[in-house]
C-alpha cells in the first residue's frame, strides 16, 4: 500500500497555533485536511477544522465526522466538548478561531517548500489564466494549482495543502471581497512571482473605491521577485510603480514604453499576436477572437516568454488551447439521465469535489467516465491505487475508463461494472448504454471529453439558459446576513423557480443543502415533483384546490388557506377521514387585495378552526403590495400594522403561537424591523428584480444565450420577416438566431425595441420576432455562423432589458420556454 504524504504531526499543529489540547490519544500524523463532514476522506489520518460560517457551524458535525473515521479535530474554545465524553481515541485542539488556526497551520506547511510559485489575482480572468498557466507549465514541470476556483480564505489553504515534495512549480490564484483579506492569503501562498489580470467592478462592495481595491489586491505580491501586468490600465500601472518599482514586467497593446509590445490582428477564424521585446519578436496564432481571451492569453505568453519557454513549443500548445468552462455543469442527458460535465480538470482533489457533488443528486445509479490522469506528481501505480480506493469509498456503480494508462490499471478497480477504452473514438464507436443514472464525465483536456458529453446529452436547440449556483449561494448568504438571529427563511421556488428550471428541483436541492427552513410553491403538482425528487423540506402550497387534498396529505405538503370557502372544503374533506393533524398556513388580506382572509372574516375563521382540532396553524402571513419603492412606505407600514392586529387577535382567541411572516425579497432589506419569525425570498435569490439600491450587493444568476444560425446580406429595399415590418434603407447584414416567442423571446423585442449582445456590440432585433427565430442587424460587425449571442447576463442586465421593454424581469424569466436547455454551474 502506498503511504500517504504526511503534512505534519499533531504536535506541530499545537505548536504553530498555540491552541489548548483538550484531548490527545497520540501524536498522530496529519495526512489531509477536511472542513466538510459530508466529504469522503482518502487517507488514514485526516484533520477536521470545525469552521463557522453565516449558514453553518462545523461543530454541529463533529459526531458525523467521527463516524466517518476522523479522529483529529480543531474546534473553537466556545465549543461544547461533549464529544470527549463519548470518545477516548481523539485528538482535539481548541483555538480562538478555527479559520485563523487553519491559516497558521498552512503558513507553517508552506514554509517547508522552496519552489517557483506564481500568484495570480485580479477582478476577472484569474481562474482562466491559472488553468492555462497550469496546462503550459505542467508540460515541463510537475505542477500544483488550486482545484477549480479554490481562491478564498478557506479555499486557498486547502489548495496549498496539496503541495508535495515532488512538485516543481506552483500556480495559485487568490480572490478577495474586502480589505484585510489579501495579506492573509499572501502569507499562505508566499508567491515568488506575481501576475495581475485586471481590475474591474466585480466584487467591489467591500472597498471604498477602485484605488483601495487595487492596493489591497497588490498585497499578494509583497514576497515576489517579479510582477507581471498589462500597462494599458493606467491606475494599475501607477499604483504598481509606486509600490513595487523595479520588480515589474509589463506589456501593452499600444504603449511603446512597455517591456513587451503586443500587436493584435483579428482574422476570420483566429487572432495573431506579435509579441516584441527590444529587437526580438515572436508571432503566435490563437483560435480566440474575444477581447477577454486575448488578454488572458497574452498574460500567459508574456510570463512564459520572460521565463525562458520555447516559443515554438508555446505555439504548438496554443493551437490546442480550449476555452475553459471553469465550473462543473449539470445537464440533461439521454434516457432520463443527468450529466455532470467536469471535463476541464482531472486530478484526485477535483475528482473528490465532483464526486461529492454527484452524491448530492437524487438518481441512485451512478456512473463515472474518467480519462487518464496526466501531469500528476504521484507515480502511476500509486495514483491509480488511490483512485480505485476513492471510487470504492463513493460506491460508484460503474466506471468507464478512457485512455491507455487507466486501462492498464483496470484490475485495481473493484466495482462490479467496469469498461475501458484506449481512446474517446473507441468509446464513441462502442456506444455504451445509459438510462436513469447520474453520469460524471471528468478528464484531462487533451482527451477532449466534451465529445463524450455530446453523445449522451439530450438533444436541444442551440439556446441555453445558464444558472450560476455560486451566485444563488452568494445571494442567499447576503440575505441571511440581513436577518436577526433565529429568523427563518422560506424560499419561493414557484413558476419553475422563476424560469430557471423545468422542475424547480435543482435550485430546491441546493437550498435544502444550504439549510433554508421552508420552500414555497404555487401549485400542488410543483410540490409533488419536488417530493419525488427527494426534497424533504416543509413545502407550502399557495393555491391548493379541494380535489388535491388527498395528494397534499400523501406527499406531506402544507396548504395555504386564503379564504373561508377553502377552509370549508378542507373541513368537508377531513370529516370523511380519520387523519393526522394537518399543518396549514393562514393568509391574511392586509391591502394587496388579491388572496387572503379579511378582517371582518376573522371571527368566523376562529369559530371554524376551534371545531377543527386536527388543523395545526403553522404560520400566519400576508403579502406586501409595494415594498420596493419608498413612495408607498406609509402604505406598507399600514399593512404591517393591520397584520399585527389581525394576527394578535387570532393568536389570542385560538391560544396559538405560529410563525409570522410578511416580508418578501425587497421588504427584507427595506423593513428589517418587520422580520417577525420568517421571511420569504423569491426572485432576489436570482440577483434581479430588486430595488436599485440593492442590486450592487447581489450577483445575477442567469444568462440566456444562443448562437447565430445564418448570416446573410440584403440590399436596400429588401424586407425582413413577417408582415414586412422592416425595410432595409441601405445594404445590411442580417444574422438569424434560433430563439422566438415560443421560447419566451417576446414579439415585443421586435422592430428595434430589443437588443442582443454579439462580440460586445448591442445589436437591434429587426423585423417581427418569429415563433422559433429572430433576425438581428449586425451591419458593420464581422460575425459568422456559431458566434455567441447574449440575450441577458450578469454583464447585460435583465432588469435594464425589462425596463426598455416596459415590463419586469419576473416576466422575462418566467416566460423562458421548457425547450430551452438549462445548464447549472456549481
Amino acid at each position: 500500500m502506498h503511504l500517504p504524504h504526511i503534512l505534519a504531526y499533531f504536535s506541530d499543529l499545537v505548536a504553530v497555533t498555540a491552541g489548548r489540547v483538550v484531548a490527545e490519544t497520540a501524536n498522530l500524523p496529519i495526512t489531509e485536511l477536511s472542513i466538510d463532514s459530508r466529504s469522503k476522506t482518502l487517507t488514514p489520518f485526516p484533520l477536521f477544522f470545525a469552521m463557522v460560517g453565516i449558514n453553518h457551524n462545523g461543530h454541529d458535525y463533529i459526531t458525523e465526522a467521527y463516524n466517518k473515521g476522523i479522529r483529529q479535530f480543531v474546534v473553537n474554545h466556545s465549543c461544547n466538548y461533549s464529544i470527549i465524553e463519548t470518545y477516548n481515541d481523539v485528538n482535539i485542539l481548541a483555538v480562538t478561531d478555527t479559520l485563523e488556526a487553519l491559516h497558521q497551520f498552512i503558513t507553517f506547511y508552506r514554509s517547508k517548500y522552496r519552489l517557483p510559485l506564481l500568484g495570480i489575482t485580479g477582478s476577472n480572468g484569474k481562474t482562466t489564466v491559472k488553468e492555462w498557466m497550469h496546462e503550459w507549465l505542467s508540460r515541463k514541470y510537475k505542477t500544483v494549482s488550486n482545484p477549480h476556483s479554490y481562491n478564498s480564505q478557506v479555499g486557498v489553504p486547502l489548495a496549498v495543502s496539496l503541495l508535495q515534495p515532488d512538485h516543481e512549480y506552483g500556480v495559485f490564484e487568490a480572490g478577495i471581497s474586502q480589505t484585510g483579506e489579501m495579506e492573509k492569503l499572501a502569507r499562505l501562498i508566499q508567491p515568488t512571482h506575481g501576475l495581475l489580470t485586471n481590475i474591474g467592478p466585480a466584487h467591489s462592495q467591500g472597498f471604498q473605491n477602485i484605488t483601495q481595491k487595487i492596493e489591497e489586491k497588490l498585497k499578494l505580491f509583497t514576497s515576489c521577485s517579479t510582477i507581471y501586468y498589462c500597462k494599458d490600465h493606467p491606475l494599475i500601472d501607477l499604483t504598481l510603480a509606486q509600490l513595487y518599482g523595479k520588480v515589474l514586467v509589463n506589456w501593452s497593446f499600444h504603449n511603446p514604453t512597455a517591456d513587451y509590445l503586443v500587436t493584435c490582428k483579428r482574422l476570420a477564424n483566429q487572432t495573431t499576436l506579435q509579441i516584441t521585446r527590444s529587437t526580438k519578436s515572436n508571432t503566435f496564432v490563437t483560435p480566440f477572437q474575444d477581447s477577454a481571451s486575448i488578454e488572458n492569453i497574452t498574460h500567459c505568453l508574456v510570463y512564459l516568454l520572460d521565463n525562458g519557454f520555447d516559443p515554438a513549443q508555446l505555439q504548438r500548445s496554443l493551437l490546442q488551447l480550449k476555452a475553459i468552462p471553469m465550473r462543473m455543469t449539470l445537464k440533461a442527458g439521454i434516457h432520463r439521465c443527468q450529466i455532470i460535465d467536469d471535463t476541464y480538470t482531472n486530478d484526485i482533489v477535483s475528482l473528490r469535489i465532483a464526486l461529492d457533488f454527484m452524491k448530492q443528486q437524487q438518481l441512485t445509479k451512478q456512473t463515472v467516465i474518467l480519462s487518464d490522469m496526466l501531469q500528476c506528481a504521484t507515480p502511476d501505480h500509486h495514483l491509480y491505487q488511490e483512485l480505485a480506493i476513492l471510487l470504492a469509498k463513493y460506491a460508484i456503480d460503474r466506471l468507464i475508463g478512457i485512455g491507455p494508462v487507466i486501462s492498464h490499471y483496470s484490475p485495481l478497480f473493484s466495482m462490479s461494472k467496469t469498461i475501458f477504452f484506449n481512446s474517446v473514438e473507441a468509446f464513441i464507436a462502442e456506444k455504451p448504454s445509459f438510462k436513469d443514472e447520474t453520469i460524471l464525465v471528468k478528464g484531462a483536456r487533451s482527451f477532449r471529453l466534451e465529445r463524450v458529453v455530446q453523445t449522451i446529452e439530450k438533444n436541444t436547440h442551440g439556446t441555453i439558459l445558464e444558472i450560476d449556483m455560486h451566485a444563488i449561494r452568494h445571494n442567499l448568504s447576503y440575505f441571511r446576513r440581513q436577518l436577526k438571529v433565529g429568523t427563518k427563511i422560506m424560499a419561493m421556488v414557484k413558476a419553475s423557480t422563476y424560469g430557471s428550471s423545468s422542475s424547480s428541483f435543482e435550485l430546491a436541492s441546493a437550498l435544502q443543502r444550504h439549510s433554508v427552513e421552508y420552500l414555497g410553491v404555487a401549485y400542488m403538482d410543483e410540490g409533488i415533483c419536488l417530493r419525488k425528487k427527494g426534497i424533504t423540506l416543509p413545502i407550502m402550497v399557495m393555491k391548493p384546490t379541494d380535489d388535491h387534498f388527498d395528494a397534499i396529505l400523501n406527499y406531506h405538503l402544507e396548504p395555504e388557506i386564503y379564504s373561508l370557502a377553502l377552509l370549508d372544503e378542507l373541513a368537508a374533506f377531513i370529516s370523511e377521514r380519520s387523519i393526522q393533524p394537518i399543518p396549514i398556513h393562514l393568509k391574511l388580506e392586509t391591502g394587496m387585495h388579491r388572496l387572503g382572509i379579511t378582517e371582518r372574516e376573522l371571527d368566523q375563521l376562529i369559530r371554524q378552526l376551534q371545531h377543527m382540532p386536527c388543523l395545526h396553524v403553522v404560520s400566519i402571513f400576508s403579502h406586501l403590495a409595494a415594498s420596493q419603492t419608498d413612495v408607498h412606505d406609509s402604505y406598507t407600514c399600514l399593512q404591517v400594522e393591520k397584520f399585527i392586529q389581525m394576527t394578535e387577535y387570532i393568536e389570542k382567541h385560538l391560544s396559538i403561537n405560529p410563525l409570522k411572516h410578511i416580508l418578501n425579497t425587497n421588504g427584507i432589506l427595506r423593513f428589517p424591523q418587520f422580520q417577525f419569525d420568517m421571511v420569504r425570498i423569491g426572485i432576489g435569490l436570482h440577483g434581479v428584480g430588486v430595488a436599485p439600491t440593492i442590486r450592487p450587493y447581489l450577483l445575477p444568476a442567469s444568462t440566456l444565450k444562443t448562437t447565430i444560425s445564418q448570416v446573410k446580406s440584403i440590399q436596400k429595399g429588401d424586407s425582413i420577416g413577417y408582415d414586412r415590418k422592416a425595410i432595409a434603407t441601405q445594404a445590411m447584414t442580417i444574422a438569424t438566431i434560433p430563439i422566438g416567442y415560443a421560447d419566451g423571446f417576446s414579439r415585443s423585442f421586435g422592430c428595434g425595441k430589443g437588443r442582443v449582445i454579439i462580440q460586445g456590440h448591442a445589436c437591434p432585433i429587426i423585423g417581427n420576432v418569429c415563433m422559433d427565430m429572430a433576425m438581428v442587424d449586425v451591419t458593420g460587425i464581422t460575425v459568422k455562423l456559431g458566434d455567441e449571442v447574449i440575450i441577458f447576463s450578469a454583464a447585460h442586465s435583465i432588469d435594464l432589458l425589462a425596463e426598455q421593454l416596459g415590463t419586469i424581469s419576473y416576466e422575462l424569466l418566467t416566460q423562458i420556454g421548457p425547450r430551452i436547455k438549462r445548464i447549472y454551474y456549481t
